[in-house]
Formats: C-alpha cells, sequence, structure tokens
C-alpha cells in the first residue's frame, strides 16, 4: 500500500511541475499579448474538453481600427455574439460575446478572457483572437486579433512564451544553488554513479569504489582514469581499488561509442569537442558548494547556454538522441528521483524542465513557437504582407509531421528504455559517464 502512495506522490509532483511550467510559459504569451491589445479568450490550464473549473473571468477592452470588421448595423452600447476561431481541441468554436463602446479614445470591444483548468495535464494554451488563418485573410481584420497586428508584434508575442519558461527556470535555480549548492565535479578518483548493465558494472564497480592504479600504473585523479579509458576501447584494462580499506583487482574492458560524444576536460567539464570514445559507465562523484547571490544568478543565467549545447549533441546522433531524451516514463522517472533526493531536487527538475521548454519551443518548427516566428519574421520582410495560404498550409503540414515524427521516436525511445536491457536515460545525480 505504502509503494503504491509513493507511485501516486511521483505522479502528483509531476504533474504540478507541469502545471506550473504551462502557466508560466503561456503567461508570457498572454502578457505581451495583452500588452499589444490582442483579445485573449482564454488562459489554459491542461488540455481537452470540457473545462473543468474556470476560476477568473477578466474584461478587457479591445481598440477598433478602420480596418476592423464589425457586425453590420451594430451601435455603440450593443452586445453582439462574436465566433471564437481557435482549434476545437481547445473548444475554440464555442460562441461569445462581446460590446461595442465609445471611449476616449475611440471605439472599443469590451470582451472577456476565462482561466480555465482543464481535464488532461499535458499541456495549456492561450487562445489568443483571430490565429485561424482564413482564405479571403479575414483574421487580418479581426478587432483585436493576432493577425491583425504589424509581424514584429506577432514574432514578440510568440517569443515571450519560451523567454519566461527560460527565466522561470533561472528564478527556480537561483534559490537552489544558494541555500541547497550547485553541484561541482570531484575530480578524485572516486566513482560516483555506475551505470546498469555497462562494463564497469558487469565487473563488479561500485559507486564509492577509489580506483588506485589501471593496469599498475598510479591513478590519482578522476581525470586520468578518463583518459586512460577513452583510448582503451576493447582492451581488457586492470582496476585496481579500494573498497572499505579492502584492496581489489577487477577486469574492465572500456565499450566504445557508438558515435562521437562530448570531450570532458582535466576539469571534468565539457571541453566544447566531441570524438569516438571508450567508456565503462561511470560517473565522477560531486561535492556541494552553496553561492553567493552573484555566483548563483550567474550560474543560473548560463545554464541555458548549457542546455543548448547539450540539445546539439542530442540531436547530432542518434545515439546521443536515445541517451538523453524522455518522455512520459522518463519524466515520471526523473521524478520519482527528485522526490526520494528532497525538496531542493525537485525545484531543480523544475527549472532544468521549464529552461528545456523554452529551448524545444524556440526550434524553426511549425507549429512549436520558434516555427511561428520565423513566418512572423519573413512578412516582417515583406512588409507584413501575409503568406500566400496554400504556403502556410503546407509550412503547416511539413511542421506537423516533423513534430508528430519527433514525438513518435521520443516514445519509442521511452518505451526501449523502458524494456529489461533498455538504457538509464537521463539522471539527475551526475550524468556524464565515462
Amino acid at each position: 500500500m505504502l509503494a503504491i502512495l509513493n507511485y501516486i506522490s511521483y505522479g502528483v509532483v509531476l504533474i504540478i511541475i507541469l502545471m506550473v511550467l504551462v502557466a508560466a510559459h503561456e503567461y508570457g504569451h498572454y502578457l505581451f499579448a495583452r500588452i499589444f491589445n490582442m483579445g485573449v479568450e482564454e488562459f489554459a490550464i491542461g488540455m481537452g474538453k470540457p473545462k473543468v473549473v474556470t476560476y477568473l473571468r477578466k474584461r478587457h477592452q479591445l481598440p477598433v481600427s478602420t480596418n476592423d470588421e464589425l457586425p453590420e448595423g451594430v451601435q455603440p452600447g450593443d452586445e453582439f455574439e462574436i465566433q471564437s476561431q481557435g482549434m476545437s481541441m481547445e473548444g475554440g468554436t464555442e460562441k461569445r460575446f462581446a460590446t461595442l463602446k465609445r471611449t476616449d479614445k475611440g471605439l472599443a470591444l469590451e470582451e472577456v478572457t476565462d482561466f480555465t483548468i482543464r481535464p488532461y495535464p499535458v499541456g495549456g494554451f492561450v487562445r489568443i483572437k483571430g490565429m485561424i488563418p482564413q482564405s479571403d485573410g479575414g483574421e487580418t481584420r479581426v478587432p483585436g486579433g493576432f493577425y491583425s497586428k504589424p509581424p514584429l508584434q506577432r514574432l514578440i508575442v510568440l517569443f515571450a512564451g519560451p523567454l519566461f519558461s527560460i527565466i522561470t527556470g533561472i528564478i527556480l535555480l537561483v534559490p537552489v544553488f544558494m541555500f541547497d549548492g550547485k553541484e561541482e565535479p570531484l575530480n578524485k578518483p572516486i566513482l560516483g554513479a555506475v551505470e546498469a548493465k555497462t562494463p564497469a558494472d558487469v565487473a563488479g564497480l561500485k559507486p564509492g569504489d577509489r580506483i588506485t592504479a589501471i593496469d599498475g600504473a598510479p591513478i590519482t585523479t578522476f581525470f586520468e582514469m578518463i583518459q586512460k579509458v577513452r583510448t582503451s576501447a576493447g582492451k581488457e584494462l586492470i582496476f585496481s581499488i579500494e573498497r572499505q580499506g579492502v584492496a581489489l583487482d577487477r577486469k574492465v574492458m572500456p565499450a566504445q561509442d557508438a558515435a562521437p560524444s562530448p570531450v570532458l576536460g582535466p576539469d571534468l567539464r565539457d571541453s566544447g569537442t566531441t570524438a569516438i570514445q571508450g567508456k565503462i559507465g561511470v560517473a565522477y562523484s560531486v561535492e556541494k558548494a552553496k553561492l553567493s547571490f552573484g555566483d548563483a544568478l550567474a550560474t543560473a543565467v548560463d545554464t541555458p547556454r548549457r542546455a543548448i549545447s547539450g540539445m546539439v549533441v542530442t540531436f547530432s546522433s542518434i545515439a546521443g538522441f536515445e541517451r538523453s531524451v524522455g518522455g512520459p516514463g522518463t519524466m515520471y522517472k526523473l521524478s520519482e528521483q527528485a522526490v526520494n533526493l528532497g525538496f531542493a531536487k525537485v525545484i531543480s527538475l523544475a527549472a532544468l524542465l521549464s529552461i528545456s521548454v523554452g529551448i524545444f519551443n524556440l526550434l524553426p518548427i511549425y507549429p512549436l513557437d520558434g516555427g511561428q516566428m520565423v513566418v512572423a519574421f519573413v512578412e516582417m520582410l515583406r512588409g507584413g504582407k501575409r503568406l500566400s495560404m496554400r504556403l502556410q498550409e503546407l509550412i503547416g503540414t511539413v511542421g506537423f509531421a516533423m513534430v508528430l515524427l519527433l514525438f513518435v521516436s521520443v516514445l519509442i525511445v521511452d518505451v526501449k528504455r523502458w524494456m529489461p536491457k533498455g538504457e538509464s536515460g537521463p539522471a539527475l545525480v551526475a550524468p556524464t559517464k565515462k
């Protein structure tokens, strides 16, 4: 019974993390949409229908320009029905109402934003008016509509979501680095994690083992062990180790990388190069150091850069992709690790996921934010002229196919990882294996 409760708690933690991250991302879109006087019909956490709860309804006014289309005969003070143009999966076909008002700055529509919780906690959305392209270009004449605004404003609204995701991750990391500390590589010949079913595991090496020599040559740092192992793929090595005061010898045969992987330097950090290397499946030990506010902020701000470098390596080879990506199963496993390791790890996981979500959404693939930003940028170069409907449909079809392919590939990796002989995947502790 206790085990079941634990499993439920891991899932609940993951759902809470996802809801918070989605809220931060979507708030970026919402805030800048409102700054640019775009109408926002709904701010939703979760997906699917029907709405579970509407916890807030916020009124706003949208200035009406001479280019905007209004129903014939509508006069100031009239309330009239408007049709949402959102996707049906978001409830975007529902009927809504607006009131035409006369203000000091001219005519304006008074409308309402619904803040809701949807039934499936797998994402969320901000439904901005007029985001569905029309064959006659009618989306450019929707009062307060997304496409009725200049391309630069649209680009900023799209960019704001990923930006807020990254900023949220940075904000979460700062107190973690200050009060819990940042893990730093410990360049001593002491093993940290030992990955299952790797040469080190098969040879009987265990976390905490101190490597004293390899083939009789003394080893005084973890980097010295890396140097020996990386050039010895397929060659049997004799590891002399010390375990709880007892001297032991173990035969270890490093396995060769299936694809180039990051090369660590003498400080155990990424040197910026990649190579085919021999590895045995162990990680260095780490030590925690609490940082000052300035150092914590600088380190947190640098995290997105390092995440981008890691993403480049991830997508540079099939082996890197399979080793680094993860779907629902992997995310659940990371949540389990975080809960077991303490509150600080939960916050760290949330921060890293938020930063990853922000970076991923900047990929130039439609319908991701990055892909829509590319379209807005091209239209900005065209002086605000919309792309043809045919080209928009082509971009949407190709982009959707790419996203679907990526989603299926991640699920396949996840399933393989959960098989008895699968890769262990991303980890929260000492992720760099050698």
